[in-house]
């Protein structure tokens, strides 16, 4: 035990995670916190289930592969995940987008653009629970720069 490290981690958000690397440089992680995710699907069927499962663990589009493509969003999922800057071997955390659209298909991005699009979303509109009716989104692309680009969404008729 005394070649472990032990890793504890407190965002603002209140979460605590303990993370342990051994000297294969696995993590063990308590899988069994909920407050870094957000989820609008009430998944009661084993069907909805499955959708949710596989759109959160295992999407079938890239966001960034849909630029000017409208999406019908029912349901959206978003987590914190670690990235690590490849400049500063830092952790960084970003959240993870899934939109889930009427045919229970998911759109993922890790990005701050659409992240910020659906918080705007979510002050017009509401949450998904609270539309009636899927919301049409086009995904657009910023040219921030020669090497940035940003994601978004509009939301269109």
């Amino acid at each position: 035990m005394e070649n472990n490290k032990f890793d504890l981690t407190v965002n603002e958000n209140e979460k605590t995670e303990v993370i342990r690397a051994d000297e294969d440089n696995n993590f063990i992680v308590d899988l069994t916190t909920r407050k870094t995710s957000y989820c609008s699907m009430n998944a009661t069927t084993k069907e909805n289930k499955i959708t949710l499962f596989n759109a959160m663990n295992n999407t079938e589009k890239r966001i960034k592969d849909c630029i000017n493509e409208v999406i019908e969003v029912r349901d959206i999922f978003v987590e914190v995940v670690t990235l690590i800057n490849e400049e500063t071997g830092e952790r960084d955390q970003a959240p993870r987008t899934v939109l889930i659209d009427v045919n229970g298909v998911g759109y993922q991005a890790v990005s701050m653009g659409i992240f910020s699009a659906l918080k705007k979303i979510f002050q017009v509109f509401g949450e998904p629970q609270e539309w009636g009716e899927p919301l049409k989104v086009k995904v657009k692309q910023i040219n921030k720069s020669t090497n940035k680009n940003i994601l978004t969404l509009d939301v269109v008729q």
